[in-house]
């Protein structure tokens, strides 16, 4: 596979109005293949979404490089055509949705590219057939749920085309049934549209189904590795600060008070194992 992210010895500092350097970024070193299902946990401060901006070419590194695609994030003459391969989600779907009727909203990014008007209806009934909100076109974004709003955000990414998205927190507003349904339209945008997907968020269970889960801390890396090599490691997420999943913990609770049970992250697995103990 292609190389879709490839970061190396990334750094990004804030600066105050004193003129005082923050460091978010420590000199990290990610690597994205195409179409991959990547997670980012951390708590808040550990870098996570400000990685996802310097991908986004929102910010530029201060030291270290990113390449999208091949692409150089600092080239300014790239810059259009980075955002147009790698298309963000944000936490908050009002400050994407920036037209009063759905459909209009989806189509301003081709249209600010110059796209034909008959490839614009095109990209609009795919990407509202795509997050399954077809009857919702003529419909004010306003007046729609907050599930609702975030297909809509997603559904205006997806009309650019992209071969990455980046979701930002992108289910931290929503409820546990709203969570649920964006999560299996991440799903399927990888597994069936066959984009390469970086999720940010502090949802546990959220990472249990990526190829790699990535753990941050401070702006370090602290592993990289897939959800059953990390969300099993007690040291690990207890220096990160985080908390497994639920089928983890109960997991290692379990063979603590001496019962054998196998160690996986799959809730319906793991449930129907449960149900077999004597």
């Amino acid at each position: 596979m292609d190389k879709m992210i490839d970061a190396t010895g990334l750094k990004f500092a804030y600066i105050s109005d004193e003129g005082n350097y923050t460091f978010a970024l420590n000199g990290v070193d990610i690597q994205v293949k195409q179409g991959e299902f990547v997670v980012v946990l951390g708590r808040n401060g550990s870098g996570k979404s400000t990685f996802a901006k310097l991908v986004n070419a929102l910010n530029l590194p201060t030291s270290g490089k990113v390449m999208v695609a091949g692409m150089d994030t600092a080239d300014a003459e790239l810059t259009l055509d980075i955002r147009k391969t790698a298309g963000m989600v944000f936490q908050n779907p009002d400050n994407q949705l920036v037209a009063t009727i759905v459909e209009e909203d989806i189509a301003f990014g081709p249209e600010n590219l110059g796209f034909p008007r008959e490839e614009i209806y095109d990209r609009i009934d795919y990407a509202l057939k795509t997050v399954h909100m077809e009857e919702y076109r003529n419909h004010a974004p306003h007046m729609l749920s907050g599930g609702q709003k975030q297909r809509i955000a997603i559904a205006g990414v997806l009309a650019m085309k992209p071969q990455l998205i980046l979701f930002d927190e992108s289910t931290a507003m929503l409820d546990p049934q709203g969570r649920q349904d964006i999560m299996q339209l991440i799903k399927t945008l990888n597994q069936q549209e066959h984009i390469t997907i970086v999720l940010i968020t502090h949802y546990m269970d959220e990472a249990v189904d990526a190829d790699r889960v990535i753990v941050m801390k401070d702006g370090f890396v602290l592993r990289d590795g897939t959800p059953d090599t990390v969300f099993f490691d007690k040291e690990l997420l207890d220096d990160a600060g985080l908390v497994a999943p639920f089928t983890a913990l109960l997991s290692r609770e379990l063979k603590e008070a001496g019962i054998d049970v196998h160690t996986t992250l799959n809730e319906q697995s793991f449930a129907e194992e449960l149900c077999q103990l004597k």
